[in-house]
C-alpha cells in the first residue's frame, strides 16, 4: 500500500460482533437447547427477518451438536484468529480451511460469503455498506487508490465507484468476510485486474495492514540504463528500487504489480514528456537568471512537488528528478 487507510468508528461493526457472537456462543455451544434461545439479541431480528438465514443458521447449529469440545474450541479459536488482521499481516499464523472440521468449509463458509455479497445489500444491518464506504473516504480524502497512487477515485455521485477488496480473500478466510478491517476500497486494477485472489500472507508472507496506525513511509528510487536514451525508454532499461519493510514491499510488488506499472507510467509520462516539461521551464528560469542551472531546476521542482507528493503521481515525479540529477542532460 503506497497510503494506509484512517480507520473510522461506525455502526457496521456491530454486525461482526454479531457474528463473532453467533459463531463462538451458538454454534460452539450447541447443545439440547434452542439455536434461537443463544442469539445476540440484535441478530436474532435479522435471522427472523433475512429468508433463509434462519434454516440455515440453525442447520449449522444442528451440524455442530456432533463435534467433539476440542472440534468447538478449534472453530472458536479459528475465527478469532483469521479475523485478527494486522496480526495476520505481521506474521501470526492463520487457520485455513483444511484444518478445521467439515462444517466450516460445507456451511459457514457458503453462509458467511452469502452475507456479505445480500445481506450488506439490505437495510435490516447496524449502519449499511454504503454508508460507511461514503465516511471512510470521506475521512481519508484520497484521490487517487491509496494502493497504487495511479488511477483516480470516483467521485461521490458516481455509480461506478470503486468496491471494496477483501484483503484477506473470502474463499480462504470466510470468517473475515463480514469483517471491514479486511475490506479496502481499492481501483479496478489494483482489485480486479491484479490481485484478484491472491492470498497477501501465503506462505508466511508478511503484508501491509491497510488500516494500520504506525508510521508508514515508502521510499521509491528510479534507475535508468546509462546506456538508453530517454526519448526511447523500454521498461527494461528501468529499474524501480522501494525502500521500507523489504518483505511487505515485496508482498505490495507481488499482489498489485507495482513496480511494471510504475516502470510504464516512467517510460510513456516522464522519460520523454516530463523531461522536455522541466527543460521548457529551466529555459524561462535562465532567461531571468543567468547563474541558473538545470540542477536548479531539478531542485526547485523536486521541493515543490513535496508539498502535494501523491497527487498527479509527483511521487514517482521526484525520484525520477533526483535520478536526473545525477546524469548530464
Amino acid at each position: 500500500m503506497l497510503r494506509l487507510y484512517k480507520p473510522i468508528q461506525h455502526d457496521i461493526f456491530k454486525l461482526h460482533e454479531m457474528l463473532y457472537h453467533l459463531v463462538s456462543k451458538v454454534w460452539c455451544c450447541s447443545d439440547a437447547h434452542k439455536c434461537e434461545t443463544k442469539l445476540h439479541s440484535d441478530f436474532k431480528i435479522i435471522y427472523n427477518k433475512y429468508g433463509g438465514l434462519k434454516k440455515d443458521v440453525d442447520e449449522i447449529y444442528d451440524l455442530c451438536k456432533t463435534l467433539t469440545p476440542q472440534e468447538k474450541a478449534l472453530i472458536k479459536f479459528a475465527f478469532y484468529r483469521n479475523n485478527s488482521i494486522e496480526t495476520l499481516c505481521n506474521g501470526g499464523s492463520p487457520k485455513y480451511l483444511d484444518k478445521l472440521p467439515n462444517v466450516v468449509d460445507s456451511h459457514m463458509k457458503p453462509l458467511f460469503v452469502s452475507l456479505y455479497e445480500t445481506l450488506l445489500e439490505r437495510k435490516l444491518t447496524p449502519g449499511t455498506k454504503k454508508d460507511y464506504y461514503e465516511k471512510l473516504i470521506i475521512k481519508n480524502d484520497f484521490q487517487y487508490c491509496p494502493c497504487c497512487g495511479l488511477s483516480d477515485f470516483e467521485d461521490e455521485d458516481s455509480k461506478y465507484r470503486e468496491a471494496f477488496d477483501h484483503y484477506l480473500p473470502k474463499s480462504k478466510y470466510p470468517f473475515a468476510s463480514i469483517n471491514f478491517a479486511n475490506l479496502i476500497p481499492l481501483c479496478y486494477k489494483c482489485n480486479s485486474d491484479r490481485k484478484k485472489d491472491k492470498d497477501p500472507i501465503e506462505n508466511g508472507r508478511l503484508a501491509f495492514y491497510p488500516f494500520s496506525e504506525e508510521k508508514h513511509i515508502i521510499n521509491i528510487q528510479i534507475l535508468i540504463d546509462p546506456t538508453k536514451s530517454l526519448d526511447k525508454l523500454k521498461k527494461k532499461d528501468i529499474r524501480i528500487e522501494l525502500w521500507g519493510n523489504n518483505q511487505k514491499l515485496e508482498t505490495w510488488d507481488y499482489l498489485f504489480d507495482i513496480k511494471k506499472r510504475y516502470k510504464s507510467i516512467i517510460r510513456k509520462k516522464m522519460g520523454k514528456a516530463h523531461l522536455r516539461k522541466l527543460k521548457r521551464r529551466d529555459k524561462d528560469f535562465r532567461a531571468s537568471n543567468s547563474h541558473w542551472s538545470f540542477n536548479d531546476t531539478l531542485n526547485y521542482y523536486i521541493k515543490d512537488y513535496k508539498n502535494d507528493y501523491y497527487d498527479d503521481k509527483k511521487f514517482l515525479a521526484i525520484p525520477f528528478m533526483q535520478y536526473l540529477l545525477t546524469i548530464d542532460i
